[in-house]
């Protein structure tokens, strides 16, 4: 191999190898696209434990000769492997923390908003007003009647006024 060679080659392996071994070194992969059938997150010290999983399933199929539907579907696993969330077709969840909730239609359009909305404080005198929220349900843009908001206190009955003293006979 000539000297010109060398200069062509030894560069080209070395960055290769680099490429080859980056990964490693870094314990990280940075891509654009991951084409994959399934991803599973799996816990560090036991490779056997899945935390997470990104995959399809077959659907059930009455029909031997139909062959069975795939759906893709999310799975959240808890640290005693119970499925906490399941998302699919549906989402299966046991409780739900959300600041909205919208549903909307095919073309976009919101059906139902569930969402807190802002209700503004009354100002006294120079001091700053705050801002309470309350829950409000929207039907087809349109505020339904019913409003969900804290109870509020009953007002404070003002003490019923003492007997009056009996008027001195004559």
């Amino acid at each position: 191999m000539s000297e010109r060679e060398r200069w062509i080659v030894y560069p080209l392996l070395f960055f290769a190898l680099g490429a080859a071994i980056r990964d490693k070194l870094l314990q990280r992969i940075e891509t654009k696209e991951i084409y994959c059938e399934s991803l599973r997150i799996v816990d560090q010290q036991d490779p056997n434990r899945i935390l997470a999983e990104l995959s399809f399933r077959r659907a059930n199929s009455t029909d031997p000769t139909q062959l069975a539907d795939r759906e893709g579907r999310l799975r959240l696993i808890d640290s005693d492997g119970r499925e906490v969330c399941e998302l699919n077709r549906n989402l299966t969840v046991q409780r739900l923390a959300t600041k909205q909730l919208l549903v909307i239609d095919p073309s976009g359009v919101p059906m139902i908003n569930a969402l807190a909305e802002p209700v503004p404080g009354m100002m006294l005198g120079e001091a700053d007003s705050s801002v309470s929220y309350r829950g409000v349900i929207y039907l087809n843009n349109r505020p339904m009647g019913i409003r969900l908001a804290p109870p509020v206190a009953p007002p404070k009955q003002a003490p019923s006024p003492a007997p009056s003293p009996p008027l001195p006979a004559s």
